[in-house]
């Protein structure tokens, strides 16, 4: 069964020589009941554009009805008067004049998705717009700030009850645009028969034009940053942070060897061989759990996180599983069945295996290193060994051909000392 996504995103630009720039400028001050009576013949145009809602023709049908309420707001007025309003209009008319694009974004919510977290009130249908408009600051402020636009970026949005959900019609432009010029074809917007819609066409020209497009991920940030804060679920994650950082603390806490704890020893061993044998290069240090230069090394690894998880962490990871299954779900409330619903558990546990994997790397290359300098010391210290009991031999035999020498000397004189006695005997006899 597919889920209906709590948040919904439509975002395009519009260039500043468009109709679609020009009448939105034009109306940003006109007075509602001018635009009430002109919106009797521009509901067929508007109708052809209902796959997006055009910001301006949402702008129009928006003033025209005072019983939709809400009301342009911007980066800091709740409300525009007269001369705020006419402060915006110049604003727009700048960026008009200078090139700017005009970037729309239309933020839908599912109803009752919004009575979920209190911000509708389900038997009035009406919406915390207090608490709405603190929410697309904070969401535009995220998308400028991604597309360093914060600073020369002018916005104003409304909010709408006119269809059967509430969506919020945001419009930005630069007054002194920033963006870089390109050399682009021009497009043109035309009615497809076949289709029934309005499709923007090449016209077969070129023109310098400031680039318009956003990054993806400035646009996916700015969902993301509705959604959260509106089902806030910050004590949820910290509790999920807690219990993927707390496997990595347990370990510490409890001062396990996995090289000497029985039931990993012989994979410590194991995961110690596949280990690379350079690790006085610089970039050892750097290589983590994740590294392609520790696929062989990886599955003895996994194996050690396994027996510890299972001996020592085995209640926290049931309870990781169940928030992290409870979160799955909140955010196929938010996002629909997407892909980041998907991947939100398997990524976590990753994080988890992750931080254990790094933690048993570390202890590996200090176990390396330890063996290194044990072999080290053996080396050189052998040798000093070697050396020294050679003197020692050395010092003994010279000592023994000392004293060999100079007991020889010494009969040498004895004797040489009787010859020279018994000559004088002979003399003295003559």
């Amino acid at each position: 069964m597919n889920l209906t996504p709590g948040v919904v995103l439509n975002s395009q630009f519009v260039m500043p020589g468009s109709k679609e720039y020009s009448e939105f400028v034009g109306y940003i001050d006109r007075d509602a009941s001018k635009i009430k009576a002109e919106l009797s013949f521009k509901s067929e145009v508007f109708a052809e554009d209902a796959e997006f809602s055009m910001v301006f023709a949402s702008y129009l049908d928006y003033a025209g009805d005072e019983k939709k309420q809400g009301s342009l707001f911007t980066k800091d007025a709740d409300l525009l008067d007269k001369q705020g309003q006419k402060q915006l209009k110049q604003s727009f008319e700048l960026a008009q004049q200078n090139g700017s694009p005009m970037w729309q974004d239309v933020v839908s919510f599912d109803n009752a998705w919004l009575q979920k977290f209190n911000m509708m009130d389900a038997n009035t249908g009406e919406v915390d717009e207090v608490k709405m408009r603190s929410v697309i600051r904070d969401a535009v402020t995220e998308m400028l700030r991604a597309e360093d636009m914060a600073d020369t970026a002018v916005w104003t949005a409304s909010i709408h009850y006119n269809t059967d959900n509430i969506h919020v019609h945001i419009a930005t432009v630069e007054p002194i645009p920033t963006r870089p010029l390109k050399y682009m074809k021009e497009k043109e917007k035309v009615f497809n028969a076949e289709t029934g819609k309005h499709e923007y066409q090449p016209t077969g020209r070129w023109s310098l034009q400031r680039k318009a497009g956003r990054k993806p991920k400035s646009i996916k940030e700015m969902k993301a940053k509705v959604a959260n804060i509106i089902a806030n679920r910050d004590k949820e994650f910290e509790l999920i942070d807690q219990l993927i950082k707390g496997a990595r603390k347990e370990k510490e806490r409890r001062d396990i060897s996995f090289s000497s704890y029985r039931k990993t020893s012989k994979l410590f061993q194991q995961a110690l061989q596949k280990l690379p044998q350079d690790t006085t290069q610089p970039q050892w240090k750097k290589l983590g759990y994740n590294s392609q230069a520790m696929s062989e090394v990886k599955p003895y690894i996994d194996e050690i996180i396994d027996i510890f998880i299972e001996r020592f962490y085995k209640k926290e990871m049931q309870e990781l599983h169940q928030r992290l299954d409870e979160e799955v779900e909140v955010m196929k409330t938010k996002y629909g069945d997407g892909s980041q619903a998907k991947n939100y558990k398997p990524n976590q546990l990753a994080k988890l295996r992750s931080a254990m994997g790094n933690a048993i790397l570390a202890e590996l290359r200090e176990y390396q290193r330890e063996q290194g300098r044990k072999t080290y010391d053996k080396n050189r210290n052998t040798p000093l060994r070697y050396h020294f009991e050679r003197a020692s031999d050395l010092h003994r035999a010279l000592n023994q051909l000392s004293y060999r020498l100079r007991k020889t000397y010494q009969d040498y004189q004895k004797d040489r000392n009787l010859e020279e006695f018994d000559r004088m005997l002979d003399g003295y006899e003559r």
